[in-house]
This record gives C-alpha cells, sequence and structure tokens, in this order.
C-alpha cells in the first residue's frame, strides 16, 4: 500500500493538476463548512492573540492558504479524512488511465504485404483500408 506522498509523486504533471484541484475544492468546502477562521484554526492556534478581530483572520486565512501551492502542502492542511478523499481520487485518477506498454515495439508485421508490392503502392494500400473502415 503506498503513502500518500508517493501517490501524489507518481502523478504525472496533467493528473498532478487535477489532483491539485480537487484538493483545493475540499479545501474551500472545508472553509465554506466550518467558517474561514475555524477552518484554518492549526494555522492560527500559535498567533490567536493577535488575530482578534474577524477581518483580520480572514486575511491571514487567505494569505496562508496562497503559500499552499503544492500539492503535499495543501493535502497536509487538510482533516484525515479529506486526506482520504484525495487518496482515493489520486487512486482513481492512476488506475483510469492505461498504462502504456513499455519496450521496444517489435516490427513483426514488416514485409506481411510484400507479395502485393507488385499490384499495389502505398497510396493504393492505404485508399483501400480506407474503403474498408467505411464500409465497416
Amino acid at each position: 500500500m503506498n503513502t500518500l506522498e508517493e501517490l501524489i509523486r507518481a502523478l504525472p504533471p496533467d493528473l498532478e493538476q487535477e489532483a491539485n484541484d480537487f484538493a483545493r475544492f475540499l479545501s474551500e468546502k472545508r472553509a465554506r463548512q466550518y467558517g474561514r477562521a475555524q477552518a484554518d484554526a492549526a494555522t492560527l492556534r500559535d498567533c490567536r492573540e493577535q488575530y482578534t478581530s474577524p477581518r483580520l483572520a480572514q486575511e491571514a486565512l487567505e494569505t496562508t492558504s496562497e503559500h499552499l501551492s503544492t500539492l503535499p502542502e495543501l493535502v497536509q492542511s487538510l482533516p484525515s479524512e479529506m486526506q482520504q478523499e484525495v487518496r482515493d481520487f489520486i487512486e482513481f485518477l492512476l488506475t483510469k488511465r492505461p498504462k502504456k506498454p513499455r519496450g521496444k515495439p517489435s516490427f513483426e508485421w514488416a514485409g506481411a504485404l510484400k507479395d502485393w508490392r507488385d499490384q499495389y503502392t502505398s497510396v493504393d494500400l492505404q485508399h483501400k483500408i480506407s474503403d474498408w473502415r467505411i464500409q465497416e
């Protein structure tokens, strides 16, 4: 079983962006659900006295959210149940994209049409294949 950090590292860039968007969505959902100041209580805990007004707490939270730019940082800021949602989403992303076969391509088909080279050119064969596809 891979850790969440290992799964994040395994993501290709395009899927990492999808996962990042999902984590940001969860973060915003959490903020809307519990209120902005409560949503990031862990961040504000050390300097709670400084942020006594709701406006200052809001500004501090927005500044903090901007600094959570990487996916691991963003996921780390989420509660464990939302981290599990991100993990499930990343696993889904990794399984929905089939892995491309690795290795050298085999050219077993090479020369398979050499008996036809006197009758057809490559362009003629391309047209014939196109006709077959249209008939299907």
